[in-house]
């Protein structure tokens, strides 16, 4: 029998540009997947669906547009605003924002089991869950190429290779733990993406954008039937790749006093992603709406 979900879309949101912002964050640093920080935070089935299914998914075009408009405001933000922070983060204390990065994903796996909604474990799905996690280590432990020169002007053949770029980095929004910062590495555009960012190229930044729609859309049409027909074994697969995508951040653990500074940055990772991702943050606010209205 096949697994099905029912998708309920919530309308404009400060908290969906908020988790936007995470997912844009994620999307510039080698190794995380925004993708990844999509289902961490909750949104990853609507956000597929509402992408794959813009004119067509209940509730039509309309509520679509409402659900991701935050979203995408968010990721922009997050690009655009912490392009520099991340970069100086991960050159100044690579340790604890990595250890950060992995207690935000490892602190999200109770709810990622909760939310695959598999009334038992099969065979299949422990096959799709060790198939997902080999896939992330893979990536992982594979070798960096040295970041090529950015482009910074904008012709034809310079404007095809951007596009090109953007839609193959697209796939790490839709896919979680395949890192679309690793992806653009590979083909020689990471410090394009970088640069345009850091300094506010907008002709390069509108041509990623693009890109990274029109990639988005067509992948997400996929992998919102494998969630509406297979939701059970989709999220096998799912929860491997986020768990991979944690092993594959680890950076060993440091000498002396600084291995207490990393377990913090996991902790308060870990923390922030229950809050995201859990509906701790719906209850905290409804706890105190209840309270201001007594």
């Amino acid at each position: 029998m096949m697994d099905t979900v029912q998708f309920e879309k919530k309308p404009f949101s400060v908290g969906n540009a908020l988790k936007g912002l995470f997912i844009g964050m994620a999307n510039i640093i080698p190794g995380v997947s925004g993708g990844t920080i999509a289902v961490i935070t909750g949104i990853y089935d609507e956000m597929v669906d509402a992408f794959g299914n813009f004119f067509k998914s209940e509730g039509g075009w309309r509520r679509n547009l409402f659900f991701l408009t935050p979203v995408i405001i968010g990721v922009l933000l997050g690009n655009v605003a912490l392009a520099r922070l991340i970069g100086y983060l991960l050159e100044t204390a690579p340790g604890p924002t990595n250890f950060g990065f992995i207690g935000l994903i490892l602190g999200s796996t109770p709810y990622l089991v909760k939310r695959a909604g598999m009334r038992e474990l099969k065979v299949r799905h422990a096959l799709l869950f060790a198939a997902g996690l080999a896939v992330v280590l893979w990536m992982g432990l594979a070798s960096r190429p040295e970041a090529s020169p950015p482009i910074t002007e904008v012709d034809l053949a310079t404007g095809a290779l951007v596009f090109g770029a953007a839609f193959v980095g697209s796939v790490a929004m839709i896919i979680p733990g395949v890192s679309g910062s690793f992806l653009l590495l590979l083909i020689g555009m990471y410090s394009t993406l970088q640069n345009a960012f850091s300094t506010l190229n907008i002709p390069i930044v509108i041509l990623f954008v693009v890109g990274t729609l029109t990639g988005v859309v067509i992948v997400s049409k996929g992998i919102a039937a494998l969630l509406r027909n297979y939701h059970g074994s989709t999220y096998a697969v799912v929860i491997g790749l986020v768990i991979g995508s944690a092993i594959a951040l680890f950076p060993g653990f440091a000498a002396g006093a600084m291995i207490l500074v990393d377990i913090g940055a996991f902790a308060v990772g870990a923390a922030l992603s229950l809050f995201l991702g859990t509906g701790m943050k719906e209850k905290i606010l409804g706890a105190r709406v209840a309270e201001s209205a007594q």
